[in-house]
């Protein structure tokens, strides 16, 4: 370990601080957020809520759609310090659990992911959200 000069003086944290190995639960989930709003022009787009509780981490995708003022949680997944294995669930308009499971890596939660943002749940919330906003938007002229 080098300790390193700065102007606020020495940096003592070791040099190689970077994660290695695949995506954290809590970056998939914001990508995906992040992915949503492009294919909405923002109109709809996914926040990631995190807490950190009794070494636990709990990442939460919110569906926000800002116009409306309407945030819906519709996937959560909870992990130790270590990112994998994850428990993961669905949650339905009461944030009710609607499927949960277990996933080994990154591969199974973007597989799970694939299946929640394909229920018709999922689509018809979407929808009502980007129509809304649009009804907002005719009004507006």
């Amino acid at each position: 370990m080098s300790a390193t000069a700065t102007a606020t003086g020495l940096d003592l944290w070791p040099q190689d601080l970077e994660p290695k190995g695949q995506p954290s639960p809590s970056a998939i989930l914001r990508q995906q957020g992040y992915r949503l709003g492009e294919r909405t022009d923002q109109v709809v787009y996914g926040e990631v809520e995190s807490l950190h509780e009794n070494r636990e981490f709990r990442h939460t995708l919110v569906l926000t759609a800002s116009y409306l003022k309407l945030r819906q949680p519709i996937v959560a997944v909870k992990h130790k310090l270590s990112p994998y294995p994850a428990d993961v669930w669905s949650m339905n308009d009461r944030g009710d659990t609607v499927e949960a499971r277990q996933v080994r890596d990154a591969e199974q939660l973007r597989e799970f992911l694939r299946e929640v943002f394909k229920y018709p749940t999922t689509i018809d919330l979407i929808q009502s959200l980007l129509a809304q906003t649009r009804d907002l938007d005719a009004d507006a002229e």
